[in-house]
């Protein structure tokens, strides 16, 4: 049985959505209800958690403080995704299959 790497954004879909220009929040953010959940599912059926933040990689004492303390469990966290604005999309290129899950603004 193949197991799913999880590429999972942190701001907007685990904690509330916090732009880098407020990063004195981070250490302070609401955690979404359900994701550490739906987190722990993922990561108990053997799958791997790499969160994937457009974070900069000078925030990750704060970020990963952050998720340690709220019990989010992880393989890695991956900094400097690029910002998008609404009148943007993500398109990913790869040799390796890809699925991507968007999450509904009435979840968030």
């Amino acid at each position: 049985m193949k197991k799913t790497i999880w590429l999972i954004d942190i701001d907007g879909t685990v904690c509330e959505d916090i732009p880098n220009e407020e990063a004195y929040r981070f250490g302070t953010a609401k955690p979404l209800p359900g994701s550490l959940a739906k987190v722990k599912e993922l990561y108990s059926k053997g799958d791997r958690v790499t969160f994937f933040t457009s974070r900069t990689s000078e925030h990750a004492e704060v970020t990963e403080e952050w998720l340690n303390v709220h019990g989010y469990p992880y393989e890695s966290v991956c900094y400097n995704k690029p910002r998008i604005s609404d009148d943007e999309e993500y398109h990913w290129i790869d040799n390796k299959s890809v699925f991507a899950s968007f999450l509904p603004e009435g979840l968030r």
